[in-house]
């Protein structure tokens, strides 16, 4: 058993990532935490090809307190965590994509907190980001965790409304639940964050959230997972994703995770409105219409309270039209609006999130 050296372990998965692994690594450095031996950036290099392995060394070897890498083969961003929680010497544990990065004086805040509690998940916010012309924007993805949370206070995870949606780069979570309960993710397949933040949940009993934006969510990206060409091309690694997540459902005890099953309930039913909106990117065709509802039918007839979790209300207006709408709600996904803030690329807070 690994002892706690740490507060912290930050777990970086990093592939390929030369053109960006060193703003992640530089906004720990800036933090005040960096100079004082409590929490570790774990940076697994997945079987990088290009210059990531020597800028990783170089910066563990100037920093060998604070910076520890693995090398080891291509396995995926799922592979990357599963080796973080192996070899994690920290209190908590906290993932964080090679080409994101933490807000400083935040991330202090957070490990601050980390110091003075016991909470088994620990969820701050997040922002949005955008790189344009050199210039960076921010947004925060949404206002709150749930209408009237009162930050630094300890939840019951069973109290919190089960609407609510903590998300990997929200979460901090104790290594022993990841590592005491055999948590594994799929490797060699992408958006396997969902995994890794509904697979712990049964074992979680409290939960306390801060009013801190720790996290810089890069978006638009050329070839991250979540751009709607690549998840069309990769539906069979959604779907493989999904069924994963419904065997897990079908293995909870209704007893025992009474307290949990709303959450997840609604969590999985986010991650297959992601889902709808793949099948809805294909070009409209009647063939893909009756594979929409067929799969629709199977959700409800299989699992029906998923069914009924949907919050996503496109799909819920689609359903009340008797998918009257397929053509039209294609369409729109197909050819999204430049208006908003990366959602042609990027899903709202009712949908899910992963890259590779």
């Amino acid at each position: 058993m690994i002892e706690n050296e740490y507060i912290l372990t930050v777990v970086v998965p990093a592939y390929n990532s030369e053109a960006y692994i060193e703003r992640n690594i530089r906004s720990f450095l800036k933090t005040k935490s960096a100079g004082d031996n409590i929490f570790e950036l774990l940076i697994i290099d997945d079987g990088s090809v290009d210059d990531t392995p020597q800028i990783l060394d170089s910066y563990a070897d100037k920093y060998p307190q604070l910076i520890h890498v693995i090398h080891k083969e291509n396995g995926g961003h799922g592979s990357g965590i599963n080796a973080g929680i192996k070899y994690a010497q920290g209190k908590y544990f906290k993932v964080v994509d090679s080409d994101d990065w933490v807000r400083p004086e935040a991330f202090d805040k957070l490990v601050q907190t980390l110091q003075n509690s016991d909470e088994d998940i620990v969820a701050s916010n997040y922002l949005w980001t955008r790189e344009e012309d050199g210039e960076l924007s921010y947004k925060r993805e949404f206002k709150e965790p749930f209408k009237g949370v009162i930050y630094g206070r300890q939840y019951d995870f069973k109290d919190i409304p089960p609407t609510t949606y903590i998300k990997m780069h929200a979460m901090t979570i104790k290594t022993s639940i990841l590592r005491d309960n055999n948590i594994h993710i799929d490797e060699h397949c992408f958006y396997v964050d969902c995994e890794y933040i509904l697979y712990p949940i049964p074992f979680v009993r409290t939960v306390k959230f801060i009013d801190e934006d720790v996290y810089c969510y890069l978006l638009g990206r050329a070839g991250q997972s979540m751009d709607l060409s690549k998840m069309n091309r990769n539906e069979a690694q959604y779907c493989r994703v999904l069924q994963s997540l419904l065997r897990f459902y079908d293995n909870l005890d209704p007893v025992k995770n009474a307290g949990c099953i709303p959450y997840i309930t609604t969590a999985i039913g986010r991650i297959y409105a992601g889902y709808i909106k793949i099948m809805l990117s294909f070009p409209a065709s009647p063939e893909n219409k009756q594979r929409l509802i067929a799969t629709e039918h199977e959700l409800k007839n299989r699992y029906n309270a998923i069914y009924k979790a949907n919050i996503n209300k496109p799909i819920k207006a689609l359903r009340l039209s008797g998918y009257l709408l397929y053509n039209m709600a294609a369409k729109k996904v197909s050819h999204p609006k430049r208006a908003g803030y990366g959602k042609a690329r990027k899903e709202s807070n009712e949908e899910t999130s992963d890259r590779n």
